[in-house]
């Protein structure tokens, strides 16, 4: 009864925030309830049926995408909209009592918070790497608190793990109920040294299997997706499809009908479910600023901006790219230096941001021509009535964000 009341005085603060122009009122409301009642969190959990996922890229999406999967046949409930943080997680569990399912997407650094407080009965893991240095640490010491953490899961959890990344893997292993995914994803920058022995991984079959001298090696994945088909260990096999663009984006789809398959909804309804998200908040939405139509998309670290440029690639010849370095998007950009921009090559470059002269610098060393706007209203002028994508950090996309036209 008493939490009952405080979530009524944390959403009436939370529709002030929004009323008066602050925010959209979550991390407030959660805030509130978390303060008054710091075991809130573990309260709403109970007798509910909690997904947790987490990584570096990747989360929202796919949070989105099994939340559809499961809702297609049940009472669901979720924060993917990217609210990760202990707020966040509390306000989405406060919003629907009658909702015995939770998908809810967790900060890597919060998981293990996550993890005592929900009781989950499946974890999703989906990759490690370099983000936010100045907050989150190196890809190794993130790895080594999920190795903990996991520890502390019941022991009928399942654990929904990505085999091709190593740290991920190295985290996981120990657990007894783990099920390997792999989507043939080739190994990254971060995850090129054994997480075991520090030793540089061997690595075969195109950069997709690894292996160290000391014993580490890739696990034999349970499902695996090949060329938009999902095949299981027991024979199962469903085509995935996704409306979100990107090699990325199957995979997030193959893993939330995997997620949804353990919850008991059947592979081809999970997999028509997926297919059926063409955005999740505001990612490849559309954005009309000026005479311009802009394609939104997210890029946040090394691996994102990788993936992001790829399936930029075959979309408009004319990209803007906007490049903040504030708390959320993480002060330190020296990882732009981590990225090879030659998708850029060939197309009519713009960029912006707070720190669009860092990124004039990156792009100048690279010899990709490009030009200097002051905002995204700037860069429209110039364009005129053009199709162009357009590559936001975090704080940027989320501000842009809010004016995408939605499905």
């Amino acid at each position: 009864m008493i939490l009952k009341v405080i979530i009524l005085i944390a959403n009436l603060f939370g529709a002030i925030s929004r009323m008066t122009g602050r925010g959209n009122g979550v991390m407030v409301t959660g805030r509130i309830i978390l303060k008054l009642d710091p075991g809130a969190v573990a309260t709403l959990s109970k007798n509910r049926r909690i997904v947790l996922v987490s990584g570096t890229n990747g989360k929202t999406t796919t949070t989105s995408l099994i939340y559809n999967a499961l809702a297609s046949s049940m009472r669901t409930l979720s924060n993917f909209t990217g609210a990760n943080l202990f707020a966040g997680v509390a306000t989405a569990l406060s919003k629907d009592t009658k909702a015995r399912i939770a998908a809810l997407e967790v900060d890597e650094m919060v998981l293990p918070w996550a993890i005592k407080q929900t009781r989950p009965e499946l974890v999703v893991l989906l990759n490690l790497g370099r983000d936010q240095l100045d907050r989150l640490s190196e890809v190794r010491s993130v790895a080594q608190k999920w190795k903990e953490a996991l520890q502390d899961l019941p022991l009928d959890c399942q654990i929904l793990a990505d085999a091709d990344d190593p740290f991920v893997v190295w985290s996981a292993q120990d657990w007894a109920k783990v099920i390997w995914f792999s989507a043939g994803v080739m190994g990254h920058i971060d995850a090129s040294t054994c997480p075991v022995c520090g030793h540089v991984l061997h690595w075969a079959d195109g950069g997709v299997s690894y292996s160290c001298e000391c014993g580490f090696a890739k696990p034999v994945p349970e499902w695996v997706l090949q060329d938009g088909l999902l095949f299981g260990a027991q024979g199962q096999n469903i085509e995935v499809k996704s409306q979100i663009p990107g090699h990325a984006a199957i995979s997030n789809a193959a893993r939330a009908v995997i997620a949804a398959s353990l919850f008991g909804v059947p592979l081809w309804i999970a997999a028509d479910a997926v297919s059926r998200v063409s955005s999740v908040d505001g990612r490849f939405g559309e954005l009309h600023i000026g005479e311009t139509k802009f394609r939104l998309l997210l890029a946040k670290n090394p691996a994102s901006w990788r993936e992001t440029l790829a399936t930029s690639a075959s979309g408009p010849k004319v990209v803007l790219l906007a490049v903040n370095a504030n708390t959320q998007d993480g002060k330190d950009t020296s990882w732009l230096w981590d990225v090879d921009y030659a998708p850029l090559q060939g197309r009519d470059v713009l960029v912006t941001g707070e720190r669009r002269v860092d990124v004039s610098a990156r792009l100048t060393v690279q010899e990709i021509p490009h030009l200097i706007v002051d905002n995204e209203v700037a860069a429209a002028k110039v364009l005129g009535a053009k199709n162009a994508d357009l590559i936001a950090s975090y704080t940027a996309f989320h501000r842009l964000a809010k004016s995408v036209e939605r499905p």
